[in-house]
């Protein structure tokens, strides 16, 4: 039984999981997360230790990346048809772009209104909950010798296992309308296993257990929940990885997101210019982005040239004499380079 209970209770060397192919994270915006009431009231802050830790899944995940700054642009001035805006980019953003082009002066950057809250959104608005944490099954075990010679040992052996229930939400950040959900459990199991000698009126014996932390299964539970939701969003049509054009010129374009979603020297993306309806003022406090129809007959594909801070400097290697990459178009992906690790041969 002792030896039971070690195996049981003992941290498992298992064999590594092939690596996953790569794949860039998407630009969000945390709602909330929060758990219910009662479970706060329970002695344990759920809702504190689970804020503080999902900022932490996002960044060890290949999901999401929390983004609270973007490229901003301040001094924002309008002509009289309120269409064209002369923007003053913040001083990190100039600095980057004046090392990707030297001539290129900050005023020169033309967005129309709606390219600019185009690049200033992030792709998905997540809300998180957890649910509850109950009782989900148990099992014991104790036995000794009951005969005509009476041996003085006895063992025992106890495993408890909880159950937490989460569930996700991924929202529109135009309309706000909810475009996937996910509810995902994970479980707490607690063991103990001891053995001892009776000795008249005095019990010899030691006893070994593991718990599992509050804290540890809210992390675990957050894990599981947000890539739950990642795989419900990748599943679903045109809600794939994508980003828009801030800068374009000379047959070069700038896009919103650099290496903190992971993009590399030698990815290629692919985009299109795009038309857009809207219901009330295009990107007024009123206005809904209720559709967008691609414009372009066939794609631009880029490829990265330099995956900067917040933004990635990219070369079109299909140029149209006809036609120009618009400020706001759509960017996703066409092509990730391999990484080393998961490019290089087993030996």
């Amino acid at each position: 039984m002792v030896a039971l209970g070690g195996m049981l209770m003992a941290n498992q060397k298992c064999e590594k999981a092939p690596p996953e192919a790569r794949q860039l994270k998407k630009n969000i915006r945390v709602v909330g997360m929060q758990a219910s009431k009662f479970m706060d009231n329970s002695g344990f802050n759920f809702s504190e230790v689970a804020q503080n830790q999902l900022s932490g899944v996002f960044f060890e995940s290949n999901h999401f990346f929390e983004r609270n700054t973007y490229p901003n642009f301040t001094n924002q001035t309008y002509n009289v048809q309120n269409s064209i805006q002369k923007a003053s980019l913040s001083e990190a953003s100039q600095i980057q772009l004046k090392n990707w082009f030297p001539t290129a002066k900050a005023s020169d950057i033309e967005l129309t209104k709606e390219s600019s809250c185009l690049v200033t959104r992030p792709q998905h608005l997540l809300f998180g909950k957890i649910n509850s944490l109950e009782a989900y099954s148990g099992a014991s075990l104790q036995f000794g010798f009951n005969s005509a010679v009476q041996i003085p040992v006895s063992a025992n052996f106890k495993m408890d296992k909880m159950r937490m229930d989460l569930s996700m939400h991924a929202f529109d950040p135009w309309t706000q309308q909810n475009m996937a959900s996910v509810n995902s459990e994970v479980f707490k199991k607690d063991y103990a296993v001891g053995f001892g000698i009776d000795l008249g009126i005095i019990h010899i014996g030691p006893q070994f257990y593991r718990t599992t932390g509050m804290a540890e299964i809210v992390l675990k539970g957050l894990q599981t929940a947000v890539k739950d939701i990642a795989n419900k969003l990748l599943s679903l049509q045109r809600q794939e990885w994508q980003s828009r054009v801030m800068v374009s010129r000379d047959n070069y374009v700038v896009i919103v997101g650099g290496a903190e979603l992971g993009l590399k020297k030698g990815d290629r993306l692919k985009i299109e210019n795009e038309v857009h309806d809207w219901m009330g003022a295009p990107c007024s406090e009123t206005g809904i982005l209720t559709g967008s129809t691609s414009v372009t007959s066939k794609p631009w594909i880029v490829e990265i040239e330099d995956a900067g801070n917040l933004m990635s400097k990219a070369k079109v290697l299909n140029v149209d004499e006809n036609q120009s990459i618009e400020v706001g178009a759509l960017v996703r992906v066409d092509s990730l380079i391999a990484d080393a690790a998961v490019a290089a041969p087993v030996k």
